[in-house]
């Protein structure tokens, strides 16, 4: 049990550049724009600055900042990381595409419990639709060698589930309101937690409860995973969504003993103590925050 996690498939997409485009809905989505360069990495390599700057997008979200500026934090986080990965994070499998409905996990963003496999994919390609057709369970995606980097990312992900690759690809996108919504509600709990043990001794029972049930809100989630024949007999877990993979690396730091996430006293956003006296998130917000008493 030392080293549960020692094994992962955790590699994702991303692309140099997005946009953000209004749809027929009248929604904005966040898109890859037209000429970007792909790139895949491991999102375990990047796993606390990944939770941190996650965080800290919800915490602009919190404090109702202007729009533009969390669009701003938002395209900078899809830059680094790429997008979350919703379409493969809201089934009951990311395999969906091999079904002839959706079955969904409880969420707020999708009220029907099922939906045909491509009205539910039609969610995520508002502008147009992968050259992808279905006849009950058999389906077939053609993907065009026109673009090199939709092409090349389909094949480095070929062993994947297609939802998975199918969400690379340029006219994949998601809308403002439900990227706001996954930040806001990691930002929640995260405030949730650390006023809890801020006000513990000080606090009245009664704020005390608010804070643990918002920390009880907060849906986890267990990464999928396989054995796989290495040395030895090994446990392969799987990330499909970059959004879960988040979520779940976002539970483990929120309860790891060593560098607890925090928050600024001056700027207020989170970061990650060195020490469990830490106040501030840099010099610069310590002299500021001087400067102000």
């Amino acid at each position: 049990m030392k080293n549960l996690f020692e094994h992962t498939n955790a590699f994702w997409a991303k692309y140099a550049a997005y946009e953000w485009r209004v749809a027929a809905d009248s929604k904005e989505y966040l898109l890859p724009t037209k000429n970007a360069e792909a790139a895949v990495y491991n999102i375990m390599k990047v796993a606390d600055q990944l939770v941190l700057d996650a965080v800290n997008v919800g915490r602009l979200v919190m404090q109702k900042s202007p729009e533009k500026k969390i669009k701003d934090a938002i395209y900078r986080f899809a830059c680094n990381y790429g997008l979350l990965g919703m379409m493969t994070a809201l089934p009951t499998t990311p395999d969906f595409v091999e079904y002839e409905k959706v079955y969904l996990l409880k969420n707020q963003f999708i009220r029907q419990e099922t939906m045909d496999t491509l009205a539910y994919m039609k969610l995520f390609f508002p502008f147009r639709m992968p050259d992808f057709h279905k006849r009950g369970i058999e389906s077939i995606w053609n993907v065009s060698g026109e673009d090199r980097a939709e092409a090349a990312l389909s094949m480095t992900f070929r062993n994947d589930p297609r939802a998975m690759a199918m969400s690379f690809m340029r006219n994949y996108g998601k809308p403002y309101e439900w990227l706001t919504e996954v930040f806001k509600d990691l930002a929640f709990t995260f405030m949730s937690t650390f006023m809890y043990y801020e006000d513990r001794d000080t606090g009245d029972k009664r704020t005390l409860e608010l804070y643990r049930r918002g920390l009880a809100c907060f849906e986890g989630n267990t990464p999928t995973y396989h054995l796989s024949l290495q040395d030895r007999p090994v446990i392969v877990w799987d990330y499909h969504s970059l959004m879960l993979a988040m979520k779940f690396l976002f539970s483990v730091k929120l309860t790891a003993e060593k560098n607890p996430m925090s928050l600024c006293e001056h700027c207020r956003m989170a970061f990650y103590a060195p020490r469990a006296d830490s106040r501030f998130c840099s010099a610069e917000c310590r002299n500021k925050a001087s400067k102000k008493s």
